[in-house]
């Protein structure tokens, strides 16, 4: 069992990669028989295995520390040639599309495989190649941008991970202060911001257009996997959230301003990161003891989970406190060759650091779970499927939180299920925003503020800036970093946790099938689509007419039910 520290890292001989990747695309194209076919094909997985354990390897270390001057190199160096691999990786799906054992790939990986090769020819053409070398080195100058971020407060010296802590003080010249400093970085980087965004926004217009659509949004859409939903079904799902979940989050807030001894009418924008006038939940104590308690609740909760955790634990497969350099947020990644998943994540000692260990953990045990699948393509599944498994098993250890919290769980109980759903309204709202930039490509910054400050009023009517004028103007958008590297990624957040909240309250009623359900569906994650995967583990659709509102009083039952003296 390698540690993540031993694992070793070497920058590949691309061309030569790529000429070797040649030649077994050539002999998948001219096999004689069937069993050459798919002999042919797993040998081309294995090699796409490794230079994707390589290029994961390089990403990792990078956004460990995106000051390392070997890694930037690396980085460099991947976003320069991994676009190569994807025309190779086109040029493959071609070749089963079109070969004579077609219907023998169908029979024995399933037909979506052969759909989700349908979608991605229409994700690239070679002409396109020089575009995509060029957005994933401007989406690398955003990353690097946020990560160097570093604002005097307190006395001392921070990154936007380590403000956190402040934006939640119980003292509300604390919390503005921390509000101020925070987007007055933002504000003094807007041009920087502006820049790369318009120049991702032009080029991604363009390969819209190079690829023979009107805009950028067909692309996007197929770059997501989505074979079984379209911008008119998100549209529809976006007016349930505006219909089932704007009022009762709008209650939510009113309720929350009532707790912290605030006119509703009062609240400011940085007031809302508080929610008890006691203070938020925080975690009884740092990394060694929320991965101790967390090793506890994997063993406990099933077989399966303890075995994934004791890797991740023995492996030293996490990296997870926040630090000087270190990129922002959080995510899960995986080494195909060592067949393990990887943790990283930026604890700063908020509520935020226990749910990465459910919510990424999530991913990461799902990984874990489909490791040994023959080839990748078919464990490649959507976003909106990816969320289910984290944002699922945030609810599922929802009985070991005591551990994690003490005296605050109730406190986390509430704070875990309200922020749900008060953040349906919100990636709403960045899905819509998107939707109109890539509509408007011609669009100046300014006007994509102004029409993100509608779109959020839609959504949020509740906020006021407090006069911040780069808020009030429509900035917020722009710390959201997914608008940058993963275009119209967001909206399956809120897909899937209409999805977790379903788990939820079935854990309520017979906690045993809900979790059969859930080892289930991560297991078939892949091997059907989004709209088949969900109704077939037992729940609804969010895109099924009234599916968030029918679980939205179960929900308001569960929050009247917790004990109100420990709320406060």
């Amino acid at each position: 069992m390698t540690k993540f520290q031993d694992m070793i890292y070497e920058r590949p001989d691309f061309d030569k990669e790529i000429e070797s990747m040649r030649q077994l695309l050539d002999q998948l194209q001219n096999a004689q028989d069937e069993q050459t076919f798919f002999d042919t094909l797993i040998a081309v997985d294995k090699q796409g295995r490794k230079l994707s354990t390589q290029g994961t390897l390089a990403q990792i270390r990078h956004s460990i520390d995106t000051r390392d001057e070997f890694y930037i190199a690396e980085d460099e160096a991947w976003n320069e040639n991994g676009p190569r691999f994807q025309e190779l990786s086109n040029l493959g799906a071609r070749i089963i599309l079109n070969s004579p054992y077609r219907e023998a790939v169908a029979r024995k990986y399933g037909k979506h495989l052969l759909e989700k090769f349908e979608l991605q020819l229409k994700t690239f053409k070679p002409e396109i190649l020089e575009d995509l070398i060029a957005e994933n080195k401007l989406v690398s100058d955003y990353d690097r941008l946020i990560a160097s971020a570093q604002i005097e407060f307190d006395g001392k010296t921070l990154n936007l991970s380590q403000m956190g802590p402040y934006n939640e003080s119980t003292d509300r010249a604390v919390r503005k202060a921390a509000n101020q400093a925070v987007w007055g970085w933002f504000a003094k980087h807007q041009e920087q911001l502006d820049t790369i965004y318009d120049k991702l926004v032009a080029l991604r217009h363009g390969i819209g257009k190079k690829l023979g659509y009107d805009n950028f949004i067909p692309v996007a859409y197929a770059r997501m996997g989505r074979t079984d939903w379209t911008p008119e079904d998100a549209k529809s799902y976006r007016k349930q959230i505006v219909d089932s979940v704007v009022p009762l989050t709008q209650k939510l807030y009113k309720e929350q301003a009532q707790r912290i001894g605030l006119p509703f009418e009062e609240m400011k924008n940085y007031d809302f990161a508080l929610d008890f006038l006691t203070g938020n939940p925080k975690p009884v104590g740092g990394e060694e003891v929320l991965v101790k308690h967390a090793s506890q609740m994997y063993h406990e909760l099933s077989p399966q989970t303890d075995e994934f955790f004791q890797v991740m634990v023995g492996q030293q497969l996490m990296d997870l406190t926040t630090k000087p350099g270190k990129s922002a947020g959080g995510y899960m990644t995986f080494l195909p060759d060592y067949k393990v998943p990887f943790i990283f994540s930026n604890f700063n000692g908020t509520s935020g650091d226990v749910d990465v260990l459910t919510h990424e953990a999530g991913h990461a045990f799902q990984g874990y779970l489909q490791r040994d699948v023959e080839l990748t393509d078919i464990a490649d599944y959507t976003s909106e499927v990816a969320e289910i498994h984290s944002m699922s098993m945030e609810f599922f250890t929802h009985p070991w939180m005591e551990g994690f919290f003490g005296p605050d769980t109730e406190k986390y109980y509430y704070q875990h299920v309200t922020s749900a759903l008060k953040f349906l309204p919100y990636g709403a709202s960045v899905d819509e925003f998107q939707e109109w930039v890539y509509e408007h490509p011609e669009a100046t910054p300014q006007e994509r503020r102004a029409q993100y400050r509608e779109i959020e009023k839609k959504y949020l009517p509740h906020i006021n800036y407090d006069g911040l004028d780069y808020l009030e103007q429509g900035g917020r958008w722009q710390r959201q970093g997914h608008i940058f590297f993963a275009p119209f990624y967001y909206l399956d957040y809120t897909l899937a946790q209409v999805v977790a909240l379903q788990y939820f309250t079935w854990t309520k009623k017979d906690k045993d099938a809900a979790w059969d359900s859930y080892l289930t569906l991560c297991l078939q994650s892949g091997r059907v689509p989004f709209k088949e995967l969900v109704p077939a583990a037992g729940l609804e659709s969010p895109f099924e007419d009234g599916a968030i509102a029918q679980i939205t009083p179960q929900l308001e039952a569960y929050l009247d039910g917790l004990d109100k003296s420990k709320i406060k």
